[in-house]
């Protein structure tokens, strides 16, 4: 058994026995999650959860339940927001301006239009908010 494998089923038994994460308080929609929010069920103090630093898709009520299908990861482009979309190949770098067509947080693909051409092109959201064409 590799030692990835044997970390790997370690933290599956860990989130499996530890009990869920629910909101200290209200959360409302768009916030990002910090460790004062949130709680086990029994009331225990949250630290290394993969939802810190996640935005919630919709309101949270004190007591209910956080979890990964309630969040998203935070968004970095927004609908209709001017974006910078690059195409990157070997030594070649090619930037435009485009208006993103939806919201996107990091790795998402989106959609944008170029504001020159007025063509629609499909991008990967980068770090910096800007868009890499494929």
């Amino acid at each position: 058994m590799s030692i990835l494998s044997t970390l790997a089923g370690g933290l599956f038994l860990a989130m499996a026995n530890s009990g869920s994460v629910v909101a200290n308080d209200v959360i409302r929609s768009g916030s990002a999650i910090t460790p004062a929010m949130i709680a086990t069920e029994d009331g225990a103090p949250v630290y290394d959860s993969p939802l810190i630093g996640r935005e919630v898709r919709r309101t949270v009520y004190a007591g209910k339940e956080v979890t990964m299908d309630n969040t998203q990861s935070p968004r970095l482009v927004s609908r209709n927001q001017v974006v910078t979309v690059k195409f990157i190949q070997g030594g070649l770098e090619i930037s435009t301006t485009a208006r993103a067509m939806e919201e996107g947080g990091l790795n998402d693909t989106v959609s944008v239009l170029n504001i020159n051409s007025r063509k629609m092109v499909t991008g990967v959201v980068q770090s910096g908010g800007w868009v890499l064409a494929q």
